[in-house]
């Protein structure tokens, strides 16, 4: 089911927009122009000596609409609801996501990394699987560029709990932001007798038949994506961030989940990369099309949207 389908029967409206001030990309009242959610005590800026920070000039949307321009007055963009998957690929044709080597590191350039970073802000939920926690020990978090302070909720896919162990100190588990874990481990089940924080909220979903042609079936367990979703939706999270690795965002799109993908390509080619399991046929067969590409910091950024929905703003590259 797409999450046009999951909106319509779960929401009674989907068409609401955000409203924010093009000088300092805050949510503003309309009518009165006051900041409502700024983070912080500043008094707004109106006069022309006030120069925005060179992290707020980059995002100004010039010439977005005819209600954009570039004296404070709030523009009208629609709030971004679904599921954005982002990928990152090297320049080989197994589109590998990584170096077998143990040592592998980021491939992609500064401006791109910059962009996840927006797209994680503009994100309610930031969601990975367990293979991802334990590789990169990842926060998750909007570091790289501004906001407001908030941070978007950490989602990670852990079937079987094992991100519990009393001898691992993953970010997530441990810095006080909001996390939800989801799992299929039967509540009498011990989990290694883990202190769980307040912040980090295991979610208990319905156990799904796993096939018999896995490696260590005996030990797999299988979330719904649909579930998730579903569930995170319910929760007032309407705009999901899958951010790896290659068999979560699969499983994402093989549900059909996905209603715009952002992917990364970079012009190195790894010597022996693990392959992503996925190309344009599957994304493709998930009900996407290509609607273009740009270039970013030497990257090749790649857009695609399920069919009928529209990127959030005319010029590609001006969203996230």
């Amino acid at each position: 089911m797409s999450w046009a389908g999951l909106s319509a029967a779960l929401s009674p409206s989907s068409s609401h927009l955000r409203r924010r001030c093009d000088l300092c990309h805050h949510r503003v009242d309309i009518k009165h122009h006051n900041i409502i959610d700024s983070g912080s005590s500043r008094q707004h800026p109106h006069n022309t000596n006030y120069r925005k920070p060179e992290s707020i000039r980059k995002r100004q949307w010039s010439g977005l609409n005819s209600s954009t321009n570039h004296e404070g007055i709030p523009i009208e963009i629609p709030e971004v609801k679904g599921v954005t998957l982002k990928m990152a690929f090297d320049a080989s044709p197994l589109w590998g996501v990584a170096e077998t080597s143990p040592t592998s590191e980021r491939f992609t350039s500064s401006e791109s990394l910059d962009m996840v970073h927006r797209l994680r802000r503009e994100s309610c939920a930031v969601l990975v699987g367990r293979g991802t926690v334990e590789r990169d020990d990842c926060s998750l978090t909007v570091r790289r560029v501004e906001t407001d302070g908030d941070q978007p909720v950490r989602v990670v896919l852990d079937p079987g709990l094992k991100l519990l162990n009393k001898d691992a100190k993953y970010t997530i588990l441990n810095d006080g932001l909001k996390t939800f874990i989801y799992h299929v481990v039967p509540a009498d089940m011990k989990t290694n007798d883990v202190d769980i924080i307040d912040s980090v909220t295991l979610v208990k979903m319905k156990q799904h038949p796993v096939s018999t042609s896995l490696e260590n079936s005996k030990e797999q367990f299988v979330l719904s994506p649909t579930e998730i979703v579903q569930d995170l939706f319910s929760k007032g999270i309407n705009h999901i961030m899958v951010e790896g690795g290659p068999t979560t965002a699969l499983q994402f799109l093989d549900a059909k989940l996905v209603d715009r993908a952002i992917l990364v390509r970079s012009p190195i080619e790894f010597i022996a990369p693990i392959p992503a399991g996925f190309d344009e046929a599957k994304l493709e067969e998930a009900g996407l099309v290509s609607i273009g590409s740009s270039i970013m910091g030497g990257d090749t950024i790649e857009y695609w949207v399920r069919n009928g929905i529209k990127w959030p703003t005319p010029e590609l590259s001006l969203w996230p």
